[in-house]
């Protein structure tokens, strides 16, 4: 009889006790260690972008050729899309490759006048040109806090670029004559339009957010770089003197700073 009772209780205790330990909570995961990185993962970016592009380049007009430099800053918004895939090794250390693709107007202004060898100013100008589109394919390595990521980033980029030139002041053809600004021959005429396609390199860093399992959202900045970008179109310029194509040859290099959030779903 001592001995059943014995093992009633013994029951009745491991009957109590399996429930309890059931519910129990688990013990707490390392710092880091309970959200993975490791996915494919597509998004959406929307943001804003400044930069400065400088040339220098050549008008050539008949068997006169004049040189001219110039500076132009610009500003505007972009807004695209990116798919990558991360890889979480080490349990903190991430690396991953990245693409993305952004519609952007990132438009500025500048004026200038070409002058002959002797100092004399042949025309002056004004350019508005605009970086209408680019992306970017870039390799991303970080360090996780959990559910923190802070990553650094580079590669290449494309782009593409147009714009417009409208000559406001002539001197001459053929020979300096009259000065410009100022005491101007009369014209008409001289406006173009152009176009570019650019390469060149991006890079820069962000903080990402896993605020979900499967959504994390973003902060990113990135430098664009296109170097060594030609540019040639002709304008038709006439004057009293007759009529006569101009033919402007550019080299420029333009810098953009990107500054964008995003949001990205994660497929695991």
């Amino acid at each position: 009889m001592k001995c059943s009772a014995r093992y009633v209780l013994g029951v009745l205790s491991l009957m109590i006790a399996v429930p309890l330990t059931a519910n129990a909570a688990p013990p707490p995961l390392p710092p880091g260690s309970w959200y993975n990185w490791t996915a494919l993962y597509v998004g959406g970016n929307v943001g804003g972008g400044w930069g400065n592009t400088s040339s220098n380049g050549t008008d050539v007009a008949g068997p006169r050729t004049a040189t001219f430099s110039s500076s132009a800053n610009s500003s505007g918004w972009l807004g695209g899309g990116q798919v990558g895939g991360i890889f979480e090794f080490a349990e903190r250390w991430v690396i991953g490759i990245e693409a993305d693709g952004d519609a952007a107007k990132i438009s500025g202004t500048s004026s200038g006048c070409s002058t002959f060898a002797n100092g004399v100013v042949r025309g002056c100008g004004t350019d508005t040109a605009q970086l209408g589109d680019f992306g970017t394919v870039r390799g991303r390595f970080g360090y996780a806090f959990g559910n923190l990521l802070f990553y650094g980033t580079g590669g290449w980029a494309w782009g593409n670029s147009s714009g417009n030139h409208t000559t406001t002041c002539v001197s001459s053809l053929t020979a300096p004559v009259a000065l410009c600004p100022g005491a101007s021959t009369a014209f008409s005429g001289g406006a173009a339009s152009f176009s570019d396609s650019l390469t060149g390199w991006t890079a820069g860093a962000g903080l990402e957010w896993g605020f979900l399992r499967n959504w994390t959202a973003r902060v990113e900045y990135l430098h664009v770089q296109f170097d060594n970008v030609s540019t040639g179109f002709s304008t038709t310029v006439t004057t009293g003197r007759g009529t006569t194509s101009v033919v402007t040859s550019t080299a420029s290099n333009s810098g953009f700073d990107i500054v964008r959030v995003g949001l990205n779903f994660l497929f695991r």
